[in-house]
């Protein structure tokens, strides 16, 4: 049996476990987490369904996903077996760790982590809101998860009190690591040709999936209060949802038909910030966002709601935060950005100042790291991650 001393001289296994490999802001940092994964920590990935578009992305980076399929509900025989087949992989391959990114893999995760004979670490990247197919069922098995995990991750102090004041989570138990962006890559992905055509005129820029929780609503109604001075507007929406049919006829009937876009899931997101002038998010809930971090690593001045992670990233210095649900504030919000091109570009290049100097993959890197030593017991939880600059 290793000490602690000589277990860190080596490469210590961690397995880190993802739903599947679809769009999402979660996905996305996953990827991150691998790119840059901390000095001493060897990766090992699982997946509970080899599919979606980033999948080429953990293979390009060398890892091949063990696989473990759930194949519909959880609740069923199956479920079993994947966890003792997750367990045997940790006992097999000397794994210490587990860290799972998302519902269903934080449930399993937590299971197999203790079959196996391993720590087990969940991550937390929202405000617990309900999701699309969520039920109360599920957001109480996220409560109990957090609860019984060695340690939980957040990546917001948002997300991180959500936890603690609303789930019952042992403070010393819920760390926070933000989110990291590569730099060096997104200017790479930005220069890249667009996929698609962009319509012309001025265009602002809302990424995110068309689920509820991201406020399209709000934004179509906000986009029928604009002035008429700001009609070559264009708002190009990438992302895809059960919005979409509700969406389509509201636009249609406030006739936005030329000003509003629903481009679905889009490859090439850093290239189209490129081509706007503004970034707007409308969630009613959210945690780190990475669609802010994206844009503001593009430059972009930010329109966002003022609810979880956002104040985190937007401030008076990079762009303007309203309620959520607000139309006339969101509005309002827009017009001043349009108006004032200077000060929009000003603040954007204070955005990205923000992202090199508190977001890189370095910083978060560093921050797995030590809670990988911490829930180990090697160190008490240090890192150079302090707080962003209140908004």
């Amino acid at each position: 049996m290793h000490t602690l001393t000589n277990m860190f001289s080596y490469d210590i296994p961690v397995l880190h476990l993802v739903n599947r490999f679809w769009i999402g802001g979660a996905e996305r940092q996953f990827v991150e987490r691998l790119r840059r994964h901390p000095a001493g920590f060897r990766a090992i990935v699982g997946c509970l369904e080899a599919s979606g578009p980033m999948l080429e992305q953990v293979r390009a980076l060398g890892y091949e996903p063990h696989v473990f399929p759930l194949n519909g509900s959880m609740a069923r025989p199956n479920t079993a077996v994947q966890i003792a087949r997750m367990a045997a992989l940790i006992r097999a391959e000397g794994i210490k760790i587990v860290h799972s990114t998302d519902f269903n893999t934080n449930l399993l995760g937590l299971a197999a982590a203790r079959a196996g004979g391993a720590k087990a670490i969940v991550s937390r990247v929202d405000l617990g809101h309900i999701r699309a197919g969520f039920t109360r069922w599920h957001r109480e098995a996220e409560k109990l998860c957090s609860r019984l995990a060695d340690l939980v991750v957040a990546n917001a102090e948002a997300v991180k009190e959500v936890c603690i004041r609303e789930e019952g989570c042992k403070p010393e138990k819920v760390l926070v690591v933000r989110n990291g962006l590569d730099l060096e890559r997104f200017d790479s992905l930005a220069a890249q040709p667009l996929q698609a055509p962009l319509p012309e005129g001025r265009i602002v820029a809302v990424i995110g999936n068309l689920w509820p929780v991201k406020g399209h609503r709000t934004l179509v109604e906000a986009v029928a209060l604009l002035p008429a001075e700001f009609g070559d507007v264009k708002f190009v929406c990438a992302g895809e949802g059960p919005e979409r049919e509700y969406l389509t006829k509201r636009i249609a009937e406030l006739g936005l038909t030329d000003r509003v876009m629903l481009v679905g899931h889009r490859l090439d997101v850093p290239a189209l910030l490129t081509h706007a002038q503004i970034a707007c998010l409308c969630s009613s809930a959210e945690g780190l966002s990475n669609a802010l971090m994206e844009a503001m690593a593009a430059r972009l001045p930010i329109v966002a709601t003022r609810v979880g992670g956002n104040p985190e990233l937007v401030g008076k210095d990079n762009g303007l935060l309203v309620p959520y649900g607000d139309a006339g504030a969101l509005a309002a919000a827009l017009s001043r950005l349009l108006s004032r091109p200077e000060e929009a570009r000003a603040m954007g290049v204070r955005g990205r100042k923000r992202v090199e100097e508190e977001l890189s993959l370095e910083r978060m890197a560093d921050g797995h790291g030590a809670l990988y030593r911490r829930v180990l017991g090697r160190a008490p939880y240090v890192t150079d991650q302090a707080a962003l600059r209140p908004a």
